[in-house]
Formats: C-alpha cells, structure tokens, sequence
C-alpha cells in the first residue's frame, strides 16, 4: 500500500506529531510505501529525526518569503515559535492554503492508495478538496475541537468540510461522542483505533535507585497543560527539600513560559527544566523517576500518561474526561494512577481562577499520596506495564487503521 502522511504542523514535536511518526515506523516495518506532507520552519535545517529512510518528506516551509509567518499550531501554546489560527488574517490564510495546495500537488505523483491526514481542521479539508476521489482518513487528536471555540472564524469551513472525509480514527469512545455532537459526523464513520507507545523506548527499569524521588512532568510548559498549578502545588508539599526534586520536560514560550519560570525559582524543591526530549531520551528519564505528575486542564487521550505507566511509574493525573475509561479500573484500585477532580472550565482548556486554589490543594495530596506509595513500596509496580502493553501498541494502532482502508475498498468514495 502507497500512503500519503499529512500534518500541517512539525511532525515529533507534539503529541499528534509522535502519532504520526510512530504510524509511519510501524507502515515502514510491513513494507508499505510512504509520503510525508508536513509543515516545518526554513530555520529547521535538514528535518528527518526518526522518520522511515525510506520516506519520501515533502516539507511545507515556513518562515520563508513565500510564508513569512511561523508554523500555524493546533494548540495556542505550541513548544516552539508558532502561529495561533484565531490570529491569522485572510491573506495569512490564503498563503497557507496556496503553499500546502502546491505540495499537495506535487505528492500527487506519488499515487497513494489511501491518505491519512491529521486533525480534523482546514488541511483536512484542503485533503479531501484536492483529492475528491481517494479514501481519506482524518485522524482526530482532541487539540481541533478547542480550535472550533478558539478560532470560531474557521469553525463553518471546517465543520462542513471535515464532514466530506471518508473516515474519522477517534482517539476513545469520549472522543467519539465529541466528534458526532461537534462535526455532525455519523457515528458509523468514527472508529476508535485508540494510540499506543513504543513498547522498545518505554518500559519499566530493573529496578529504581533509592533515596530522593524524582517527579515528571513531560509536555508544552503552558498554562493549558496547568504547569503554573503544577508549580504551587509542589511548592506546598510538607516534605524536606532533599527528598523531593520536580523534572520538567518540555519547552514553552511568550509569557507564559516566563510565568513558569518565575514559579520555579520561587519553589522550594530543585526544578530541572530538561526542554523537548527525543523520545528514547525521554524514555531513559521515566526510568530514572518515580512519579509522573499530569496536571493537564484538557487532553484528548495522553499519550505520554500512557507512556508513564508502561514506563512504571505511579501516576498523579488531572481527571480528565474519558480517562478512567482508558486507564481502566485495575489501575486505579492499585494505587497506581491517583486522580485529582478539575477545577470548573470557563472554556476548553481555562480554568476559573477562584477554582485553582482548591485543585491546586488536592493536586498536592494527590502528589503526597503518591510519594508515600513510592516510598513505601521500593520496587517498580508493573501492572501499569502490563495494563499498557496489552492494551496499546502502535502496532495495533495501525492494524485497526488498515482495517479501515480495508473496508473503505469495498465503497465508493465520499462525494
């Protein structure tokens, strides 16, 4: 099978992005034969980490004379220099659909059997525009249906053009029902197809050191990914400065980013700020910490959680919706992932200020009971692992997705 990749921001920098390069390791491992259209900066060089060598990569380049902005992101506060959507103006708008419009031409020699593309927004709709005729699969990673409140000014375009894809791969059932009640779309055109983690970057070590516990946290260092409450809330633990040490792995930027940083040199415990992290690096550092802290106000489905977990660690998360449902029970009656309630939501991903006090409390006892558990318990607990690996794997990712493309043979296109 010949499969066309499409992402309109940096593939590997975001969650969406790992999902795309962990689809296209396991595409190349059976044999298939793969295109990339992906947006990137001109100031990124040669931009090929982790990709299949086999990959024919198609880069849209930013900050360049013909797009003379940085790369437009589907979250507001991206880990590197980006465009927010609600930001862009109509002539901003109309250079970025003219230079994807050209490449996604040019990949058209290419001659793909299916299209896979990411996020249920404008290059989804450009997909299905440019090639009316092909079976397209939009991949719906959560981040899009902020960007319908955030960037209501795209909200009809994309809501009536993302109902013409073939397909939609949701991330969980919650998913799902976000999508049908957003987009309109039939719930006969979602699958589920769930996401996984690389079984051979993230797994749980022999055994952990003793002394200090080590807690991450692996994400955009915004507000949106409640790092601020993340940072109080530590900076409350009734514990001795030599005990505890908070990892921060990730990058930010604008004045958010400065937030953090003027929180983390008032917090009391050593904060490391390590920056964005290839993923076997990333991999490494799980093994060497105890605890994984999510303090997220807004996720689809965590792939690095579920990363934490098959990594090992016992897990403070934020009670996102849809995750107990896949987590799971066993989990959480293990004392593995310790649920903290959110505050109230204003919008998305914006918490009510009143509200933060009280959630940055119980994210403080969450994070105590957590140490408690790690001290108490020396060894590394594996249910996480083996709750993980059962249930997630790229390969399964994308064997549910090839069961799609399967059946879409069989029906015409969308018209």
């Amino acid at each position: 099978m010949r499969i066309l990749h499409v992402l309109a921001q940096k593939p590997g920098q975001t969650g969406s992005g790992i999902y795309l390069l962990n689809l296209m390791r396991v595409a190349a491992q059976r044999g298939h034969e793969q295109c990339l259209v992906a947006g990137i900066s001109a100031r990124d060089g040669v931009y090929r980490k982790d990709m299949p060598k086999d990959l024919l990569f198609l880069p849209v380049l930013f900050e360049t004379e013909e797009l003379p902005f940085p790369v437009p992101g589907m979250s507001d506060e991206m880990p590197y220099p980006s465009t927010r959507y609600r930001q862009m103006n109509s002539e901003m708008v109309h250079l970025w659909e003219q230079a994807f419009t050209r490449v996604l031409k040019e990949s058209a020699s290419f001659q793909p059997d299916l299209i896979i593309v990411h996020h249920l927004w404008l290059l989804a709709v450009l997909v299905r525009k440019l090639f009316p005729h092909h079976p397209v699969i939009a991949v719906c990673h959560g981040t899009e249906l902020r960007q319908l409140v955030n960037a209501a000014q795209f909200s009809t375009e994309v809501i009536r053009g993302c109902r013409q894809v073939d397909r939609v791969a949701a991330l969980s059932s919650f998913q799902k029902q976000k999508i049908e009640a957003a987009y309109g779309i039939e719930g006969e055109r979602i699958d589920i197809t769930g996401s996984g983690f690389n079984s051979e970057i993230f797994y749980p070590p022999v055994k952990r050191a003793r002394g200090r516990i080590k807690a991450l946290y692996a994400g955009k260092l915004s507000a949106a990914k409640g790092v601020p409450s993340l940072l109080r809330a530590v900076s409350r633990l009734p514990v001795s400065m030599a005990d505890f040490q908070l990892i921060l792995a990730g990058s930010g930027s604008g004045s958010e980013y400065e937030e953090i940083l003027s929180l983390a040199s008032a917090c009391p415990f050593e904060t490391i700020f390590t920056g964005s992290l290839p993923q076997a690096w990333l991999g490494q550092l799980m093994r060497e910490c105890q605890i994984f802290i999510i303090p997220s106000f807004y996720e689809g489905l965590s792939l690095v959680t579920i990363e934490a977990l098959a990594s090992g660690l016992w897990v403070v998360a934020s009670e996102l919706p849809g995750m107990r449902e896949w987590v799971g029970p066993r989990l959480e009656e293990a004392g593995i992932v310790e649920y903290v309630s959110l505050p109230r939501l204003r919008s998305t991903d914006i918490p009510f200020e009143e509200d933060l006090p009280a959630y940055e409390k119980r994210l403080t006892d969450g994070i105590l009971r957590q140490l408690a558990r790690a001290k108490l318990y020396t060894g590394v607990p594996m249910a996480g692992w083996e709750e993980m690996f059962r249930k997630y794997s790229w390969e399964a990712v994308f064997s549910r997705i090839e069961k799609i493309y399967a059946h879409l043979r069989t029906e015409p296109p969308t018209e």
